[in-house]
């Protein structure tokens, strides 16, 4: 048997680059206690880790809500409810050993069935879980306290799919998954830092601490290590307006923000007891085509919207500030291993003309692009309104539709009704199963050669041959013009100075973090 190799040492330059402005440190200890009131920009669609690859929905249940493993701050998986793995097979079966001292907030112990249970529904429902599960042959409890995972083919990246946090793995009770049944989960019950309380829609969801956790010894590092809840209650408030929030954070209404306007950031900076957070890079705006059914199956007419697309005008109405954006093509940051400029020669054509001649040559004869998108991120919605009258110019005819962020994201399951919608990706350490590539997730780009391709990149292991098929990965994207990427975006949020302990990155978490209001 052998320990899984770690991952390329290069992905902690992501961890360098997420930065916060920080003011002097407090000569005081941080007190535990009081209620940390976090202003959102939205209600979630579920907090159902496994049904939806939403942003909002991770950024409260990973609170909740753990994995076997962790992202560490070099973005490598560090074990979390498990104690270790052995890897033997050739890399195709993988036993793992849980910890014995986890409790659900429930009160019963986690077993090798809770584990067994989750991991099932996960390769069911999640669209990462899907993608990993076309290999997988069986997932077995052998014991109270071992899982065996036996895969078709050889994995490295096992550990690391099931570290990451958008669509996690999430572990829940055996018993709460028997009675969701098919559904979305009836009861959230989890083993993180922080319990489940009540959701009163358009008011909060409250969690308060869980005092029968039990943190690992190891000191935090990233997602991994210790997790200490010192704050005795998370209030998530939905304030989907940008002024409201900002507003709040200044009057202390509110001890965290998310998504704050970029060009207020000077403002922040010299506003009294507050301090703004920056996360660069943190996402990549898109537009994705719905590959199912309707109008954009056909590709010449993905390929008209993105010959016509100039994106710098969008990137810049959705974040109003130069340098909170850039223009890349890459599907995965510059700043990591991944980073690739494959296909680049399609990305941000602004060729009126060729798509004036692939709309002829598709016959189209003006049919509407239902086009589905929010106002909660202003980086969804100002480049989709810029985009309209782009495309609108060369001959389409576009049907804005606008909603909250949950809309959006239920009716994005539903291919007859939406052509496309706007969304972001957010960092994944794992291109193989990200959302942006996957069949499975909403617009369904399903090709046997892309497909074949994510195959072959789950059971290689060298490394640059796992590059080599990336490139081909990404230069089927552009080809086929299934989703559109506009733009890198940086992350504005701000935090009240006596906000003490939080870690910035591009997984926002409330654990370690203390409220100290003296």
């Amino acid at each position: 048997m052998r320990r899984l190799s770690r991952l390329p040492a290069s992905l902690a330059v992501l961890a360098a680059l997420t930065l916060t402005a920080v003011g002097p440190a407090s000569p005081q200890a941080p007190r535990k206690g009081g209620t940390l009131r976090v202003g959102m920009i939205g209600e979630p669609p579920t907090l159902d880790q496994h049904a939806t690859t939403a942003v909002i929905t991770r950024e409260i249940g990973i609170n909740m809500f753990e994995g076997l493993y962790a992202l560490d701050a070099r973005y490598q998986p560090a074990p979390l409810l498990a104690e270790g793995h052995d890897v033997a097979d050739g890399g195709k079966r993988y036993t793992i050993r849980l910890r014995k001292d986890v409790r659900f907030h429930n009160g019963k112990p986690l077993t090798a069935a809770d584990v067994v249970a989750s991991l099932k529904r996960w390769g069911a429902m999640a669209s990462t879980g899907k993608a990993i599960f076309r290999s997988v042959e069986a997932v077995e409890a052998k014991g109270p306290g071992v899982v065996e995972i036996r895969l078709k083919e050889p994995s490295g990246a096992l550990p690391t799919v099931l570290a990451q946090v958008d669509n996690a793995a999430s572990i829940y009770p055996k018993e709460v998954i028997d009675a969701a049944g098919e559904g979305q989960l009836k009861e959230f019950v989890g083993t993180g830092p922080f319990k489940f309380v009540e959701h009163k829609p358009d008011r909060h969801i409250k969690l308060a601490r869980f005092d029968g956790y039990t943190a690992r010894a190891e000191p935090a590092s990233g997602l991994a290590g210790r997790r200490a809840a010192m704050v005795d209650e998370l209030l998530f408030l939905p304030v989907p307006d940008y002024a409201t929030r900002q507003a709040g954070m200044l009057t202390g209404e509110y001890d965290y923000i998310e998504q704050v306007k970029p060009d207020q950031y000077e403002r922040l900076k010299s506003a009294p007891g507050v301090e703004p957070v920056v996360v660069k890079p943190y996402g990549w705006a898109t537009i994705v085509f719905n590959l199912k059914q309707g109008l954009m199956t056909d590709k010449r007419l993905r390929q008209a919207a993105q010959a016509a697309l100039d994106v710098e005008p969008m990137m810049l109405a959705g974040l109003g500030h130069k340098d909170f954006y850039r223009l890349d093509p890459g599907l995965f940051f510059r700043e990591l291993s991944w980073h690739s400029r494959a296909g680049a020669a399609l990305y941000d054509q602004h060729d009126k003309d060729r798509a004036r001649r692939l709309l002829k040559e598709a016959g189209y004869a003006g049919q509407p692009m239902r086009w589905i998108v929010t106002t909660e991120y202003e980086h969804h919605y100002k480049p989709a309104v810029v985009a309209k009258s782009q495309l609108e110019e060369v001959g389409f005819k576009i049907d804005l539709q606008v909603s909250d962020w949950a809309t959006v994201v239920q009716r994005r399951n539903k291919p007859e009704l939406w052509d496309a919608f706007s969304t972001a990706f957010t960092f994944v350490p794992e291109p193989a199963t990200s959302a942006q590539v996957l069949c499975e997730w909403p617009g369904w780009w399903c090709t046997p050669e892309k497909d074949e391709l994510l195959q072959a990149m789950q059971r290689e292991l060298d490394p640059k041959k796992r590059y080599a098929l990336w490139e081909k990965v990404q230069t089927l994207f552009y080809a086929d013009a299934a989703r559109l990427k506009i733009g890198d975006y940086f992350r504005l949020d701000a935090r009240r100075k006596d906000v003490q302990g939080y870690e910035p990155g591009p997984y926002m978490h409330f654990w370690n973090v203390a409220l100290d209001k003296r």
